[in-house]
């Protein structure tokens, strides 16, 4: 559908994101191209605690080098994918955060996407968590 945009950059379907947008991916593993950590290794670059690197990011240099490659690999444009709750299928969910995440959410569902809704349900389910889930008995 024409007219949809990006809901952090504003850039319109089939066109390239703005720089620093966090919906932009990253062409060479597919994660936020702000937070993925391949402008280091491409660059060979040394980002361990107490590097330039470490407490400064890219110089200017090294920022147009990496900008160079984006391009050179291809710069992916924005498409709105819609994302789904992985229990319920609703469509688009509201993004929220919880600390207890990990204690409430079994693993299979951590990586994905849950509605505020299925996310209660689960902290109704496993009140204590569902590492400590009641095993059942039979007979």
């Amino acid at each position: 559908m024409a007219g949809r945009k990006c809901h952090d950059c504003f850039c319109k379907e089939g066109e390239l994101h703005h720089r620093g947008c966090d919906w932009e991916r990253c062409p060479f593993c597919g994660g936020q191209l702000i937070s993925c950590g391949c402008c280091y290794d491409r660059l060979n670059i040394d980002v361990s605690e107490g590097t330039w690197a470490y407490s400064h990011g890219l110089t200017d240099k090294q920022e147009e080098r990496w900008e160079a490659m984006l391009i050179l690999m291809g710069k992916i444009p924005y498409v709105d994918i819609p994302l789904f709750c992985a229990l319920c299928g609703e469509k688009d969910p509201d993004f929220f955060l919880d600390e207890d995440w990990k204690k409430y959410v079994i693993p299979q569902l951590q990586g994905k996407h849950l509605c505020i809704r299925c996310y209660k349900r689960m902290k109704k389910l496993f009140p204590k968590g569902w590492v400590k889930a009641k095993e059942v008995k039979n007979g």
